[in-house]
């Protein structure tokens, strides 16, 4: 017997559905019916631009998602929107809720993520770059993570050696609260300190001295590299700074953070700037990281007695 695939099964199962109300026999069945989607746990997402022709008007919208949850093997049913504001809050559309709300839980590289899917964003396109964060870690090391959401480099890190310690830096309530939750259900809260607030007002009263600090912000953290470069140990460390650079544009943004650290002033040189790019954002834009080496300067260096 062959195999359905699912999404051939999801619009088998809306035909044998719109077949049977009146006003849609005759009409073709529009091409906005969803080829694939995100599922996880009881969850399915579908892309934003599902189910938007006014032909599903016709069709009562509880019986529609419940045919739709079924066809996917789901309980809970969003529509994706885009992610906005200062807070990275995502406007996700609930279609078929349960009794355990909005919260959800993702299993990834040996750690569970829990967080409110209606308050928290989530990117499936950053897992290589959330495992890179346990492999290029130190034993040992001190990081901080100025913009640390549910924990999405926090844990990976913490998880990578028992001696690392994370600092993690959030404003957003509903994700400190999921962070605190992943931090004890991933057995991992005695290694790290959250700081709530604004981490470019909240860090510099810290007097820290880091190894390495994430700038996991997008569409720009540069912003916060004057934040990161004076919490980093004097004899210097490293930076993780994420950004939006256009394909073969990534040179004119690495002379911008150049320009950026030697305002700083910080007695710091680079000694190097590695790019790694993490997935295409949008069209004729990638999501970038900027690995930047940072040591102090001859001139900085205390002679040995």
């Amino acid at each position: 017997m062959s195999r359905v695939i699912p999404a051939e099964g999801l619009r088998q199962r809306l035909r044998s559905l719109t077949s049977d109300i009146q006003s849609l026999r005759s009409r073709i069945i529009p091409d906005d019916i969803p080829k694939k989607w995100e599922k996880f746990d009881d969850v399915a997402i579908i892309p934003g631009k599902s189910f938007r022709d006014s032909y599903w008007e016709e069709v009562p919208s509880d019986i529609l998602w419940q045919e739709v949850a079924m066809a996917i093997g789901v309980e809970r049913l969003y529509r994706k929107g885009e992610v906005g504001g200062p807070k990275r809050k995502p406007s996700i559309e609930p279609l078929i809720g349960s009794s355990r709300g909005s919260w959800v839980v993702r299993k990834e590289n040996g750690l569970r993520y829990g967080y409110d899917i209606m308050n928290c964003m989530w990117s499936a396109g950053n897992v290589n770059e959330r495992k890179r964060m346990s492999e290029v870690s130190s034993p040992g090391e001190v990081v901080l993570d100025l913009f640390a959401g549910i924990g999405y480099y926090t844990l990976p890190i913490l998880k990578s050696y028992p001696d690392t310690s994370v600092i993690a830096c959030e404003w957003n309530n509903a994700s400190i609260e999921a962070l605190r939750w992943n931090l004890l259900e991933n057995g991992l809260e005695g290694r790290c300190r959250i700081v709530e607030g604004d981490c470019t007002e909240t860090v510099h009263n810290l007097s820290l001295e880091v190894n390495r600090v994430v700038l996991g912000l997008l569409p720009d953290s540069s912003f916060a590299i004057p934040t990161a470069v004076g919490a980093l140990n004097p004899n210097g460390g490293l930076l993780h700074i994420h950004a939006l650079a256009r394909p073969g544009g990534y040179d004119s943004f690495s002379k911008e953070i150049e320009r950026i650290i030697f305002d700083c002033d910080s007695g710091l040189n680079i000694n190097c700037i590695d790019v790694c790019k993490v997935k295409s954002y949008a069209p004729r834009w990638d999501h970038i990281v900027y690995d930047v080496n940072l040591a102090q300067r001859e001139d900085q260096m205390v002679p040995r007695s």
